[in-house]
């Protein structure tokens, strides 16, 4: 079974010095997760992540989508989760009922592990890194335990440098994809000198650029297929393009550390 690696979250506004926003920041994101898991999901794999308030419910979402009808009496096995959770103790309160939803789907295996150093995440100081020990040690088991075929980061912060900083050095031979288009700590890490990170968008933009560009100008109702409504000259990012074909690599075993689904 593919295995990818999902790094993601919308930065929060009070740090758009440090973590760019795109406009629409949270609309880009939420469109991205919800592309990479229908392709992963449509395709039999499955997506690893560290919960977080405002990716689980999008996973939880399109894991109905792809969840299988339950049938009462059954000997047959059920199939593996297409969705592994991992949580630090030091946020069960703020993250229990997010993950809940998801893992009432019958898609999700939930692990929490242990705080370090009675580390608990407090809401007041939201906007700020908390719970360092406890984080990086809830990163650590996952990695190790679930071992991904690759990385896509999406949108993020601190945690999405730490997630990739992390998965380089536990992770062998794997690649990381970013995507730039959505701003973030992920358009940050696209111009990493690492030869494991990769701009996952780069190849498909390159491509629909040099199509539209044969075709000609585009004009009336055709020219709006690549328009947004509310944002005339802002061009629509093709997420489900971008990661249909990125999955499709993966499982070809073409995809720069890919290998074959199991």
């Amino acid at each position: 079974m593919l295995t990818v690696f999902l790094s993601a979250s919308v930065p929060l506004p009070e740090r758009a010095e440090r973590f760019r926003r795109e406009p629409r920041a949270a609309f880009e994101i939420e469109q991205a997760v919800i592309s990479l898991a229908r392709a992963v999901f449509a395709r039999g794999g499955r997506l690893v992540f560290g919960g977080h308030p405002t990716i689980s419910p999008l996973v939880a979402m399109v894991a109905g989508e792809y969840r299988k009808p339950r049938r009462a009496e059954s000997d047959l096995e059920r199939a593996p989760p297409s969705v592994v959770i991992y949580q630090s103790e030091a946020y069960r309160e703020v993250a229990e009922e997010a993950i809940l939803l998801i893992y009432e789907l019958g898609a999700a295996k939930v692990f929490w592990t242990a705080a370090v150093d009675d580390e608990r995440y407090d809401p007041e100081k939201r906007g700020t890194p908390q719970c360092l020990k406890s984080l990086a040690e809830m990163r650590r088991k996952m990695l190790l335990e679930t071992r991904p075929d690759a990385m896509v980061c999406i949108g993020g912060m601190e945690g999405v440098l730490d997630e990739a900083a992390l998965f380089e050095q536990l992770v062998q031979a794997r690649m990381i994809y970013t995507l730039k288009a959505a701003g973030g700590a992920a358009a940050e890490l696209a111009s990493s000198p690492s030869d494991r990170v990769k701009v996952v968008e780069a190849e498909v933009l390159a491509d629909v650029a040099q199509r539209r560009a044969s075709a000609g100008p585009l004009e009336g109702e055709d020219r709006d297929v690549f328009k947004r409504r509310d944002e005339d000259e802002m061009p629509v990012t093709p997420y489900p393009l971008i990661f249909q074909t990125l999955v499709a690599e993966l499982l070809d075993g073409h995809g720069h550390g890919g290998r074959e689904a199991s």
